[in-house]
């Protein structure tokens, strides 16, 4: 049975300075891929890609109509602004999410060139917008990959850090129950859960997390979140081993906080407004 939405695919991550941000992501121990335009929308951005799933660093280069809601956002700090879903056509999402209430865009095609062994491809995607109005607080859309031969490629799933993967995204919310109904319209019923004061959403594949802000500073000491309000803080990657890509960072002078011994964080100040969270698990 093909699926709607069948987890996580990526995550997206706006950064004001793209040519800034790729060089943090360099130090930080990430085989980053060679710049994209999107120029169909305005933007570049970098990969880091994964064995099935991967994030990506995107900056406006040209204002267009397609990202002025994008440009606004970063007005208020980068960081992580969406969170792309996995699914098996655009055209079944389409209808499933117009179904579930969440009015959601047209599917939208674009490109961008890349090299692959020397010669010049061309990755195609479609993608299903959903609309502020139904933003559970991720700003959650729909990728398919028409080439996926072109993205998930083995030689650039390599990192020096030794990440293999996205564990999860972890959301500030002051209210986190209250998103439940609006999250099971995207990964159906029952698909939330409580988990004390917070809310833990079942994507398919990795969760995402809804913490009060209290929970979050509590669980992260030494973190001061970018954004004030209610936003997605912060994205947990599985690497190899946690002892080695301590010993890598700070080997580059990247500022770690270790908050116990199964996880490392680094701060927003290293990852261009990001929080990332590193672990085995």
């Amino acid at each position: 049975m093909k699926r709607a939405v069948k987890g996580l695919d990526h995550v997206v991550v706006m950064v004001d300075g793209i040519d800034a941000a790729e060089a943090a992501y360099r130090k930080l121990g990430f085989q980053v891929q060679p710049r994209g335009i999107h120029k169909k929308l305005g933007t570049a951005n970098h990969l880091m890609i994964f064995d099935t799933d991967y994030f990506e660093i995107l900056g406006i280069v040209e204002d267009t109509e397609f990202n002025a809601e994008r440009r606004e956002w970063l007005k208020d700090g980068g960081g992580l602004a969406n969170v792309a879903l996995a699914t098996d056509g655009a055209d079944i999402s389409f209808d499933a999410f117009k179904a579930a209430g969440l009015n959601p865009d047209a599917p939208l095609f674009f490109d961008r060139a890349v090299e692959v062994a020397g010669r010049t491809e061309h990755a195609k995607f479609r993608t299903i917008r959903i609309p502020k109005t139904n933003m559970p607080v991720v700003g959650f859309f729909v990728c398919e990959h028409q080439t996926p031969q072109f993205v998930y490629r083995p030689e650039w799933a390599q990192h020096p850090n030794g990440a293999r993967g996205i564990l999860g995204v972890t959301v500030i919310s002051e209210q986190p129950a209250k998103w439940a109904p609006e999250l099971e319209k995207y990964f159906g019923k029952g698909s939330t859960r409580r988990e004390g004061n917070g809310l833990v959403a079942d994507t398919g594949t990795q969760p995402i997390r809804y913490l009060t802000r209290a929970d979050y500073m509590a669980r992260y000491p030494g973190v001061t979140p970018v954004r004030t309000g209610d936003h997605p803080a912060l994205l947990s990657l599985r690497v190899d081993s946690l002892a080695a890509c301590e010993a890598l960072l700070k080997k580059n002078g990247v500022v770690v906080l270790k908050p116990d011994t199964g996880r490392l964080i680094v701060p927003p100040s290293e990852a261009a407004h990001l929080t990332l969270e590193f672990a085995e698990r």
